[in-house]
């Protein structure tokens, strides 16, 4: 199931009321114009239809393995100074499979298995949420988005929020 941006998901919905209200106000004319109606409803529903695949493709491009490296060092000083790199997971544009040049020094614990982080966008807003793969804290697999309130790492309301300075603990 491919799940988007919020941001993405808002746009939109924004743009399925816009059309709606248009095409309710074309609707509306007199009957004599009631073929060039149905043409004005058909163009807004192709518009509708290329607008979302749009929105869809640029969903994929918000969140690429650059912007997951990037955002992991942004969002938790566990990952400050370890230069992580990721590749996304085959067939899921929503899992990402992230190793660090080396063990997380900062905030380290006795095991990172199963240990949850979030990591933020571009924009230094929450956009994921990464779980530890092996006990030093080298492999991480990320989860984009709903994914990863589905996978528990991060709660619904946490996603998308403003994550100004990485967290401690």
């Amino acid at each position: 199931m491919n799940r988007l941006h919020p941001d993405l998901v808002t746009l939109g919905d924004e743009l399925e009321h816009a059309v709606a209200r248009q095409v309710a106000g074309s609707v509306t004319v007199k009957r004599r114009r009631k073929q060039r109606s149905r043409a004005t409803v058909a163009g807004f529903a192709v518009a509708g239809v290329v607008a979302l695949g749009a929105g869809a493709a640029a969903a994929g491009a918000l969140l690429d393995h650059r912007t997951v490296e990037t955002g992991l060092p942004n969002s938790g000083v566990i990952f400050g100074g370890t230069d992580p790199s990721c590749t996304v997971r085959s067939g899921d544009s929503e899992v990402f499979d992230c190793t660090l040049d080396h063990a997380p020094t900062v905030d380290a614990g006795d095991d990172f298995t199963g240990r949850k982080q979030s990591f933020t966008d571009a924009d230094k807003k929450v956009a994921g949420g990464c779980i530890g793969q092996d006990h030093d804290g080298v492999r991480w697999t990320c989860y984009v988005g709903e994914r990863a309130v589905e996978m528990k790492i991060i709660s619904r309301d946490l996603l998308g929020e403003y994550m100004p300075e990485p967290a401690a603990g």
